[in-house]
């Protein structure tokens, strides 16, 4: 398997989609969570989104929420608020998937008074392999959402910061070396849990969590909730080539326009992990990024 650097592994974490009915009320609640304004909205009318399994006439509004680090040194949280089909309701089963976001923050006593106005409590959550004070919410749509403490020198900014999303999967050994071959290195491993980050972008992890008896991820594009993620890499045919050895059934890349944003749109490549969860790498080469090298 070829090192970290080169152009079909994944470089850098874009954003963590989530589907909300209310989108006035998740801009809200992440506005105070990641103590910034959302930069912009993307409003999308009759687009084609086959390739998420939803048709060819879809619309939708999109938020993006960055944290203190600004767009392009921070992944952000991709609010979507479908209305054609409209955002469905999760149904209450158990399956694989991704199942909380998590912000950092210096000091937690100085977030509690705002949080706590959200309805957070206290807690301890299980992150990078070690226990971590938190405080606990659920967002309007349902999410849990963790805001922990590490601060100090392990820190690369002041405010809060996106640092995690939790994955539940049902064969650690297999998710792995799935997300191995797109990039990932663990930093973190117990019996029935590990801590995966990209080298090139090591203030963000994704916490996976051994699940056997769960049900795959679910299918539908537009159901409210943590849904896929989106990872950047310098070339996307080239990652669509190397991903067909291990599958050879893995589509080709699309473009998907936003006609009202900076970049006009992105070229895209929609995978599954094994157990099913959607994961996007984006076509953004390594000069339009600004990652941090410093871990947390």
């Amino acid at each position: 398997m070829s090192g970290p650097s080169q152009p079909q592994h994944a470089h850098a974490a874009m954003h963590c989609n989530l589907n909300t009915g209310d989108l006035s009320a998740a801009e809200e609640f992440y506005r105070i969570v990641a103590g910034v304004e959302p930069r912009f909205r993307s409003v999308g009318q009759a687009q084609d989104a086959t390739m998420m399994g939803l048709g060819r006439h879809t619309s939708s509004v999109t938020a993006f929420v960055w944290d203190g680090r600004g767009p392009r040194a921070a992944p952000a949280l991709e609010l979507v608020c479908w209305s054609e089909p409209p955002t469905v309701a999760r149904p209450p089963a158990d399956r694989t998937g991704f199942t909380a976001i998590g912000y950092r923050v210096p000091d937690l006593e100085a977030v509690r008074p705002a949080l706590t106005a959200l309805g957070a409590t206290r807690g301890t959550v299980l992150a990078r392999g070690r226990d971590l004070a938190a405080l606990l919410l659920s967002d309007p749509d349902g999410v849990p959402v963790e805001v922990v403490e590490i601060g100090g020198a392990e820190v690369d900014g002041a405010g809060p910061a996106l640092a995690y999303e939790r994955l539940d999967v049902t064969d650690l050994a297999r998710s792995l070396a799935w997300y191995a071959f797109i990039g990932f290195s663990v930093v973190h491993r117990a019996d029935t849990s590990a801590t995966i980050a990209l080298p090139e972008d090591p203030t963000f992890t994704l916490e996976l969590a051994e699940r056997p008896h769960l049900a795959p991820s679910p299918d539908r594009a537009n159901e409210q909730g943590l849904y896929r993620i989106a990872l950047a890499v310098e070339d996307v045919d080239e990652a669509a080539g190397a991903l067909r050895a291990l599958d050879p059934e893995t589509p080709d890349p699309v473009f998907i326009p936003m006609v009202d944003t900076p970049t006009g749109g992105f070229t895209v490549l929609f995978l599954r992990d094994p157990d099913g969860t959607v994961v996007e790498l984006v076509a953004r080469p390594r000069s339009e990024v600004r990652r941090p090298l410093r871990p947390v």
